[in-house]
């Protein structure tokens, strides 16, 4: 291999996604430039106590603003755009996405918890939001259109996916054309008319593909994904049945199933009545943007709820996930100042329960159901329908773009096995098949993909205003806070001898006047530890320390099976 064909090599570097659910970051590296493809967040999962969300770690890009020649952007899931506003306190490149996905993107820099640096800036149209981020450079790009970035050449291809503006990408680069997928489904039917640009597929499969990644989520399940138009028609069907109220709550990205219920609402002569900042926000950019078409006169207003026929009423609300200030949770605990559960009341969650929130989301429907409201829900009932491919339109992309190479990105590890084995029985060869984590790397150089260096990635901790301050050390202190409580002794000394205490205050470990015998002989022993600590050695507060907090706590866990968390006051006078 010649020093040129090195240079030109081009690395495959995924930052986040893969092996994991959310993260979804990719770098493509060349000629010393690099291409970003999305920078999503993840919900933090039930161990993380306290963490508001999780983002991608960005040392790999440390001191290397200039490199970066763009920020590819799929589309607006959170799971791939939720993580732009913390790269962007760093980093400054274009940032390029449908014209959807940008209007998203800016209302979340809008409203982000965190500022841009104020640095970077250059030529291109900034997004004009109030929150630091003015000098933010974006591009709005279209289906078919093509780019040149640095070494790399892209063009963006249509993909139905389960919210409007999605993109696949193919990248041309030195070493051949790579084939990002996105998310995406073939949706034959689709309800916004985006259908998954099939014929460019063929022809890029026909010109040769270097390397395809493709999207894993739901590699497990046979078949095809259900059509929003079946949606449409069992929507419809529960809308006809409904003699009161009817309350909807989705996934507010989604302006595909917005649009239905707003046509199927008009058809039934029904106001819809919208509760929830992130629905009325992203009716606001649909309607802005031309693609969502709503009258007027189907707008009802909230404070009007009482003077309205029920059963000309559709509430149209946040908290399918059991979001606990959402709408709907604060509906299913009658915590809500306009909106009460009648007995006639139909609540429909017209989405999937994401990992994680299943007992948040199955607490509120039996709460409803208590209230007397009928409630009508994914498993029992096809009122929802995934915007990732199933097995056979995962084997229709692999078919049409006969890719040379494949990685299977966004899904845990289980399923990036799996699509790779789909891969194998739809003729990739072994040897060509690569199955990647996050921070793994993959160099593709003279037609051949062979493995690189591990970078730095990882799960970056935001917690208020703290990013990246909590580790694992500070989650397993919560941890054991939220289960076993914490212990503080006091004391005072001189020379080792004790003065005043031990002074003991327990939180979360036993109600002290029914346990006082406990917290005597706790005194007891620290009166011990420290005599045996002067008598020893030349005395050390942080020997004195470590010695009762280990020794408190074995007491504790002897006597009553907790281990709480001690910490020791030792003051001298």
């Amino acid at each position: 291999m010649t020093a040129m064909n090195e240079h030109q090599a081009v690395k495959i570097i995924p930052l986040g996604g893969l092996g994991e659910i959310g993260l979804n970051m990719l770098a493509l590296e060349c000629e010393g430039k690099i291409l970003l493809i999305d920078c999503g967040l993840m919900f933090p999962e039930d161990f993380m106590l306290g963490v508001d969300i999780v983002i991608p770690d960005f040392t790999y890009l440390a001191g290397r603003s200039n490199d970066i020649v763009a920020l590819l952007l799929t589309h607006a899931h959170e799971d791939h755009i939720g993580a732009v506003p913390y790269l962007l306190r760093h980093h400054k490149p274009v940032v390029v996405g449908s014209k959807i996905t940008l209007a998203f993107l800016e209302y979340e820099l809008a409203h982000s918890r965190v500022s841009g640096n104020g640095n970077g800036g250059g030529n291109g149209h900034a997004n004009g939001n109030g929150n630091g981020f003015a000098d933010v450079r974006m591009e709005t790009v279209a289906a078919g259109d093509k780019r040149d970035y640095g070494p790399f050449t892209v063009e963006f291809i249509q993909v139905s996916h389960s919210i409007h503006g999605g993109f696949a990408l193919a990248i041309r680069t030195p070493q051949g054309l790579i084939i990002h997928s996105g998310d995406f489904k073939l949706d034959f039917t689709p309800f916004d008319g985006e259908m998954t640009d099939m014929n460019r597929f063929a022809q890029f499969g026909d010109q040769g593909v270097l390397c395809m990644l493709s999207d894993s989520t739901n590699v497990e399940r046979e078949g095809y994904t259900i059509s929003e138009r079946d949606i449409a028609l069992e929507l419809e069907n529960i809308f006809h049945d409904c003699p009161g109220r009817i309350i909807v709550t989705l996934f507010a990205s989604n302006l595909q199933r917005i649009q239905q219920i707003f046509d199927i609402s008009s058809r039934f002569s029904r106001k819809i009545v919208l509760n929830g900042r992130s629905v009325v926000e992203s009716i606001r950019i649909g309607r802005q943007l031309g693609v969502l078409k709503i009258d007027d006169d189907l707008l009802g207003d909230l404070n009007d709820l009482e003077k309205l026929d029920p059963s000309r009423i559709v509430i149209l609300c946040t908290g399918s996930q059991g979001e606990p200030m959402s709408v709907l949770t604060r509906i299913a605990e009658n915590n809500h100042k306009h909106i009460e559960i009648e007995a006639g009341d139909t609540v429909i969650l017209s989405s999937k329960i994401i990992p994680g929130n299943e007992r948040a989301v199955t607490n509120i429907i039996n709460e409803l159901y208590r209230k007397g409201a009928d409630v009508v829900y994914e498993t029992i009932s096809k009122i929802h329908t995934s915007g990732h491919a199933y097995q056979e339109e995962l084997k229709v992309l692999l078919r049409l773009c006969k890719p040379k190479h494949f990685i299977p990105i966004h899904g845990e590890y289980r399923q990036l096995v799996q699509h790779a084995k789909l891969a194998k029985k739809m003729g990739v060869a072994s040897k060509n098949i690569h199955v990647l984590e996050s921070g793994d790397s993959i160099i593709a150089v003279d037609g051949a993909l062979r493995a690189g260096d591990r970078v730095p990635s990882g799960r970056v901790y935001v917690d208020g205003h703290g990013i990246g301050d909590v580790g694992n050390i500070v989650l397993t202190d919560r941890r054991l806070l939220s289960e076993d409580g914490t212990i503080t002794c006091a004391l005072a000394h001189r020379d080792g001898m004790i003065v005043s205490g031990p002074h003991f205050k327990s939180k979360g470990v036993v109600y002290e006047p029914e346990y006082a015998e406990l917290i005597d002989e706790a005194k007891n022993l620290v009166l011990e530890t420290m005599q045996t600590l002067r008598t020893d050695n030349a005395f050390s507060e942080e020997d004195a320390k470590q010695e009762i907090a280990r020794a408190v706590r074995r007491l504790f866990a002897k006597r009553i099976g907790r281990r709480p968390i001690v910490i020791p006051v030792i003051m001298e006078v």
